[in-house]
């Protein structure tokens, strides 16, 4: 006998709500077609965007949905959150439509639909004083990879005119490579004497300096080494600046430790003095309530991170594990006929994620309680997976610290071997009753 097909409907959840599909040139807006022309179409121009927000007002429009596309959703996201409109940003990966005809007033007609019923979540954005901070944080981590860039360039200029310096000294953006690169490019070809500029914490000889600087001075590898030297020079300004820029927006932020304690750990930058380390630290001290670096592996520029990407008040998730599944750490649950699938969850791009991740890299050397579990989680799985587990870990830390403002107590090694015993003999213990026997201490 045939199944009845079901009068059951999805329940509408916000029935004054509207969908954009954000493009580059023209937005396509969509609301109830109750309405009169339920459709419109309204170009990115900041009085055309003025429109759009007037036109649902007209319509008592209280909700609003409208994908994360590129750059674009910034002018009408404000423009919208200003006019008082509940704003969901949603991942476009949420929105995906079933294979079939696609157009743009399909798709916010799709939008449309799954957020009248509730159907889509909005991504987490920090307030407008946060977010200040992380545009000028991102900034500066793009001129620090640019810089990056640079230097290989002057690497492979001095390659290719066979100057080995970087065979023996371990980093040319140094003091000793930064004196060697800039005699260079003011006219020094002597090895010798370039060698006498080498700082007496090299390792390597004078002697072994001057060898690695017998080369071949051609015009065109000198050409590119002084230019991009000067580039490089550029850039190191502009990061100052962006520093400045930084400590100017973190001032702004409300202050929720008066009474910030120097850190108890070296506070190291390639990009910053001592002093203006830990003025910086004092300041995010400040902001945080909580002193982020305390945590091993954990540095400024990590925290600094993570101060503008996700904030100071993370009640929007209400428990740790929400907050580890919003950046992509937590484990993926993925389980079919009672049985979990093998593979990972979705790809996740999250900066704050990324800043955790590299510092769990730096945890295999820690002396302490993550530096163990971190050495303890390489045994028994990949790289990889082990630096995201300790990420994970360290999510956990940060978040707890955070929200319960209790300040972060090291365990220490003896914790961890105790802890690892006990897991033993739990393990030891079910083993023995699944084969019949019961265990007895000795």
């Amino acid at each position: 006998m045939a199944r009845k097909p079901s009068k059951q409907r999805f329940t509408v959840v916000h029935p004054d709500c509207a969908a954009i599909d954000v493009g580059g040139r023209e937005h396509f807006v969509a609301v109830d077609p109750r309405h009169d022309n339920a459709v419109q179409s309204f170009t990115s121009f900041t009085d055309d965007l003025y429109k759009l927000a007037d036109w649902l007002k007209s319509l008592a429009i209280k909700v609003v949905a409208m994908e994360s596309t590129g750059v674009y959703w910034i002018p009408i996201y404000e423009i919208l959150s200003e006019r008082g409109f509940e704003v969901y940003l949603v991942n476009a990966r949420a929105t995906r439509q079933i294979t079939g005809r696609k157009s743009d007033v399909l798709d916010c007609q799709w939008i449309w639909q799954l957020m009248t019923h509730g159907l889509l979540r909005g991504a987490f954005r920090p307030d407008d004083l946060t977010c200040c901070v992380r545009s000028l944080v991102r900034q500066r981590a793009s001129k620090v990879k640019d810089q990056a860039q640079t230097l290989n360039r002057m690497q492979k200029a001095m390659s290719q005119m066979n100057i080995q310096l970087a065979n023996v000294i371990s980093d040319i953006s140094g003091v000793t490579g930064m004196r060697i690169l800039r005699a260079i490019c003011a006219g020094e070809r002597d090895p010798v004497q370039l060698a006498e500029l080498t700082d007496r914490r090299i390792k390597a000889g004078k002697e072994a300096v001057a060898r690695s600087l017998h080369g071949n001075w051609r015009r065109e590898h000198l050409h590119a080494l002084t230019q991009e030297l000067a580039a490089y020079d550029f850039l190191e300004q502009q990061i100052a600046d962006c520093d400045d820029a930084i400590k100017t927006a973190l001032e702004q932020l409300p202050v929720l430790q008066t009474k910030p304690e120097p850190s108890n750990k070296p506070l190291r930058s390639p990009h910053r003095s001592g002093a203006q380390q830990t003025e910086l630290h004092q300041t995010l001290w400040k902001v945080l309530g909580m002193d982020l670096t305390a945590i091993p592996t954990i540095g400024v520029d990590t925290a600094l991170v993570l101060a503008g990407e996700i904030g100071t008040d993370l009640s929007r998730f209400p428990s740790s594990q929400h907050f580890c599944s919003w950046l992509g750490l937590a484990p993926p649950t993925r389980i079919s006929g009672g049985h979990r699938l093998a593979g990972g969850g979705p790809k996740i791009v999250n900066r704050a994620a990324q800043a955790l991740k590299q510092a769990a890299s730096n945890a295999r050397n820690d002396k302490g309680f993550i530096g163990a579990s971190h050495r303890a989680r390489l045994t028994r799985m990949d790289t990889s997976c082990a630096i995201k587990a300790t990420a994970h870990q360290l999510a956990r830390l940060v978040y707890n610290l955070l929200t319960k403002k209790q300040a972060y107590v090291e365990q220490g090694l003896e914790e961890f071997e105790s802890r690892s015993q006990d897991r033993q003999v739990r393990a030891l213990l079910r083993k023995a009753r699944k084969l019949g026997y019961q265990l007895v201490a000795a």
